[in-house]
């Protein structure tokens, strides 16, 4: 299970390098077009949306299962260090139902309003959907992982921290 969480989030920090490499190339020639040869490009627009979508989401979930996300901890730093394993599973169980919900009903507006095309590109208004959709799912899944770290930490605590599971605080 490390190693598939492992893969997944190096495979999807690195295409998140690619995806912002290929959103300033997109917007560089856009730039370059419109300056020097007075001639603006229709689709930079469209794709640079994509891309920042792209970034904004799979940034998220990699924020995720980094720790990253900004979050106020001035209640969790009063609980007992003996609550606090049992808060962080009750507020990842929210953060799952959320995300969960928000999957199941994503999946049917996809169905509905995915066929939808872009004005000037044709792509399906479905893609950057999609791409919202995924993350959720992705970010889901570390939830439950992470759920069951906290788990085998609380059931044995020197286990976890022997084995090298690192599991987010956020």
């Amino acid at each position: 299970m490390k190693k598939v969480r492992h893969y997944i989030h190096l495979s999807v920090k690195s295409i998140n390098i690619l995806v912002m490499f290929f959103m300033f190339l997109i917007l560089l020639i856009q730039v370059l077009t419109r300056k020097f040869f007075n001639y603006p490009l229709s689709w930079p627009e469209e794709l640079s949306l994509i891309t920042m979508i792209w970034i904004t989401f799979f940034g998220a979930y990699q924020c995720t299962i980094e720790g990253n996300h900004l979050k106020m901890d001035f209640l969790e730093s009063k609980i007992p260090e003996k609550i606090k394993p049992y808060l962080l599973i009750i507020s990842k169980g929210l953060v799952i139902w959320f995300l969960f919900i928000t999957c199941y009903w994503g999946w049917t507006f996809i169905q509905k309003a995915g066929n939808i095309k872009m004005p000037v590109s044709g792509l399906p208004m479905g893609l950057p959907y999609c791409i919202i959709w995924i993350s959720f799912l992705l970010m889901l899944c570390d939830f439950v992982i992470q759920i069951i770290f906290h788990i085998k930490e609380i059931s044995n605590p020197t286990t976890g921290k022997e084995e090298g599971e690192e599991c987010s605080h956020s």
